[in-house]
């Protein structure tokens, strides 16, 4: 599992409501007051606990899991379910949308990229406005390929 979410840590991508990409940047660590003063080049790969600017939102992955699904329903033959538990918070003076539909996209270190689905129960959504200064955290999930230990 560790594997995994290093995967999947390392490419996950947020667009902004405006179809622009913006390239997200590790900005201190979870409990850590990010300083203005420090500008460390973009890291290809992000771990959990990472603080995370991308545009005006701050996003911090909490965690990650997968996901069996349950009685009545569950992942494809072949495919899993990858749960990102993470917080965003709003930096700027102005309220934010977030729909994690259109704003999050999974790439594994191959660059395929993997669209949120729908299937599993999560512990609260990033979806809804985003007030000024306020904070949001939920679950967010991916269906990818199960892939074969070697």
């Amino acid at each position: 599992m560790r594997v995994a979410a290093t995967l999947i840590l390392a490419a996950l991508l947020v667009a902004t409501g405006c179809g622009e990409t913006v390239t997200p940047r590790k900005v201190g660590e979870s409990g850590a007051t990010p300083s203005p003063q420090q500008q460390p080049r973009p890291p290809q790969k992000f771990k959990v606990g990472d603080v995370i600017k991308i545009g005006q939102p701050r996003f911090t992955v909490h965690g990650v899991h997968a996901d069996k699904g349950n009685e009545f329903l569950w992942p494809p033959q072949g495919k899993r379910w990858i749960v990102v538990d993470a917080t965003l918070e709003n930096l700027s003076d102005k309220p934010t949308a977030i729909s994690s539909l259109v704003m999050f996209a999974l790439t594994d270190a191959d660059g395929r990229r993997y669209n949120v689905t729908l299937g599993p129960e999560l512990r609260g959504q990033l979806g809804g406005e985003l007030a000024p200064g306020s904070k949001m955290r939920g679950e967010v999930a991916f269906e990818v390929p199960r892939m074969r230990r070697v």
